[in-house]
């Protein structure tokens, strides 16, 4: 009877001994503890706040760096939209600034348009 008992086991399914079963729960144990010590390491306020700072500056520079690759790559209309926002924008201090300056234009084409004009009539 024995022997049959022997065939149906197969001999991978032998029962591990209590000196196995007692280092298996051993390094859990140590495993668990090791695990326990990296976690209150880990979560201390300063290295809690440190790597909420580092990950916080990774994603702001990612952030960054993605921004100006889309401006690199569209810079010409980047320029073309800020340029006529600042025509738009601006408009009422340009024309103030300007102002002056087209009545002196129009009053020295007026001139040279004279001249040109008196010069041709002889």
């Amino acid at each position: 009877m024995t022997e049959q008992m022997q065939a149906t086991q197969s001999p991978d399914e032998h029962e591990p001994s209590l000196a196995e079963v007692a280092a298996r729960r051993v390094a859990a144990r140590t495993q668990w503890q090791k695990a326990l010590a990296r976690a209150k390491e880990r979560f201390t306020p300063a290295n809690v706040a440190d790597e909420a700072i580092d990950t916080a500056a990774d994603t702001i520079g990612g952030a960054a760096d993605k921004a100006a690759g889309f401006a690199w790559a569209h810079r010409g209309k980047l320029a073309l939209a800020g340029l006529l926002g600042g025509l738009i924008y601006g408009r009422k201090p340009i024309a103030k600034a300007t102002g002056p300056l087209v009545g002196k234009a129009r009053a020295s084409i007026g001139k040279a348009r004279e001249t040109l004009l008196s010069r041709k009539k002889p």
